[in-house]
């Protein structure tokens, strides 16, 4: 009943400005009107546009949506079939208004697995732990833009699950400087469970770009944050604390090439401990590289430093990272990734050094009965050591063979 009433209310807000804008359009106009249903799935597979409504006011197209989350875990002895693997589906809507001032997003989603990645029940519309709904609205009026975005989604959905977020934001175009400003509010616990904590976090952002073709990006961005818990179960503790955060980034693209170096400085006050102060200073850099057509280098370094006023620690963490991809063409491709990570303490309590690497070779075969088949063999390595406390380390190597045909 909840996810019929919530789709009712995505589509009529997409198409209830049909009905305000139909009162001003000449009646010559009005019998012009038309509403056009266009089946286009056998030729772009699941996310074809089923239909769409067309009139000189308004254009609203409907669409499914499937994601299926990539694997993340570097154990690949850890991996399901990918017929297995968790999936979600749903109904996006998208709807352009006042000739593209004004457009309007929603999409309704359902897990179509659970939580082990295997079918619970047929009927999984009720659980709205599974369920994600988002919803945003952008505008423009010349120099100037404007939105606010909704999105909320239950604990046992696959993608940024158990958070609602909400924002409103608008930018502002001064010559080659854009000023961007934005507030709002998220929260965990989104069933509200009485065993569970909620935490809210109110933020603010207000930052200054300066753009200009050929030229650096250069960009300042202010920031402050709020967070308490706003529900606490009995025997929870409650959390409240603020910080305040400044970042500056330079960013620029060439022809073959994109960097971007950022230092960020926030500062957290815990008044659960007094009003003690905690001080983190991080730099980072990120490019990307294509000397050649079929070949991306991506390397990433940062470093971070964070110092606790209650104890007195210097926290250190170095990383670094660098991932390649070579597609020689249609048939092969080639993908390496490799990182390192170290964090210690200055009071000897946290000595910690990891390293992790995965390589894959991919192979598109003769297509299998009209079929496209991929071969592919993956293998990765995992290492952590921790330097403090004994018998904890783990070391993990193994690798994989898979064959997949895309029907089945």
């Amino acid at each position: 009943m909840n996810r019929r009433r919530m789709t009712g209310i995505l589509i009529g807000m997409l198409l209830a400005p049909f009905a305000a804008q139909a009162e001003n359009v000449p009646q010559s106009d009005l019998l012009l009107q038309r509403i056009q249903f266009t089946d286009q799935a056998r030729e772009a597979g699941i996310s074809a546009i089923p239909f769409s409504i067309a009139t000189p006011v308004l254009h609203t197209s409907f669409q499914s949506t499937s994601f299926a989350p990539p694997a993340t875990s570097t154990r690949l002895k850890d991996l399901v079939p990918d017929s297995d693997r968790p999936q979600t589906k749903g109904v996006g809507a998208a709807s352009t208004w006042l000739r593209g001032r004004l457009t309007a997003e929603g999409e309704v989603a359902n897990n179509a697995t659970n939580d082990a990645g295997m079918p619970s029940r047929i009927d999984q519309r009720e659980d709205g732990s599974k369920r994600m709904v988002r919803m945003a609205l952008v505008g423009n009026n010349g120099p100037f833009r404007y939105g606010i975005n909704y999105r909320s989604a239950g604990k046992a959905f696959f993608n940024s699950p158990d958070q609602t977020v909400r924002e409103m934001w608008g930018e502002w175009g001064l010559g080659i400087a854009r000023l961007r400003s934005s507030t709002g509010q998220t929260w965990n616990n989104v069933d509200l469970e009485p065993s569970r904590s909620r935490i809210q976090q109110t933020f603010n952002r207000v930052g200054i770009a300066l753009v200009k073709p050929a030229w650096p990006e250069f960009s300042l961005t202010y920031s402050r944050s709020t967070m308490a818990s706003s529900f606490d179960p009995t025997g929870v503790s409650a959390q409240r604390s603020h910080s305040n955060g400044l970042e500056a980034a330079l960013a620029y693209t060439g022809l073959t090439w994109n960097a971007r170096l950022s230092s960020g400085l926030i500062q957290t006050n815990d008044a659960m401990r007094g009003g003690a102060d905690a001080t983190a200073l991080a730099q980072t850099f990120t490019g990307v590289f294509r000397p050649i057509n079929t070949l991306t280098i991506a390397p990433t370094l940062s470093y971070r430093t964070e110092t606790q006023s209650w104890s007195g620690a210097k926290i250190q963490t170095p990383m670094a990272s660098l991932s390649l991809l070579y597609k020689q063409s249609r048939r092969l491709l080639l993908s390496a990734m490799g990182g390192y990570t170290n964090t210690t303490s200055s009071d000897g309590l946290i000595e910690t050094e990891s390293v992790v690497g995965r390589g894959i070779f991919a192979f598109h075969m003769n297509p299998i009965d009209g079929h496209p088949t991929m071969i592919s063999l993956e293998a990765s390595y995992t290492n952590t050591t921790n330097r403090t406390v004994a018998g904890i380390d783990s070391e993990d190597l193994s690798g994989l063979v898979r064959i997949l045909v895309a029907a089945l």
